[in-house]
């Protein structure tokens, strides 16, 4: 009875993480650096189509699939080209893809809520579930061995 219990209890949070997991889009981002000052630039096509510093409209047809390959200097320039300004002569633009929160932070943090939340459910609970626990283990045969000695 404790197995099958168990058994429905992975099977479900398997299900809720992966279902985590494959229903979040992972959304890149681009931080321009050049000198001290810095900008980030959300890599989705929307947001990329309405950047409000933009010198030129960027056309998103002309993207690459991987949203990481189009963070470069050029997009850089084109979306913030007041970011050198006040920088020292010499200074280049540095993009740098990342992505925030990714699954694997998020599975994380979801199995550690899971974790709490059932601990402390089972500690509100285990006063009242042991009797029923032992009734169960009696209707079903299960014995406690005494002590033997060595």
């Amino acid at each position: 009875m404790v197995g099958f219990a168990q058994y429905i209890l992975f099977t479900l949070t398997f299900t809720l993480a992966l279902g985590i997991a494959l229903g979040k889009d992972v959304i890149n981002f681009c931080k321009c650096t050049c000198g001290q000052n810095a900008t980030i630039i959300e890599m989705t096509k929307f947001a990329l189509e309405h950047l409000p510093h933009a010198s030129e409209p960027i056309d998103v047809g002309t993207l690459m699939p991987n949203a990481c390959m189009n963070c470069t200097r050029v997009l850089c320039g084109i979306a913030e080209p007041d970011l050198c300004e006040g920088a020292a002569v010499g200074e280049e633009i540095v993009p740098l893809c990342f992505q925030r929160d990714s699954l694997q932070d998020e599975l994380i943090v979801w199995g550690f809520l899971l974790l709490v939340v059932g601990l402390l459910a089972w500690a509100a609970i285990r006063n009242h579930a042991r009797p029923v626990i032992e009734r169960l283990w009696n209707q079903y045969g299960y014995t406690h061995v005494p002590n033997q000695p060595n």
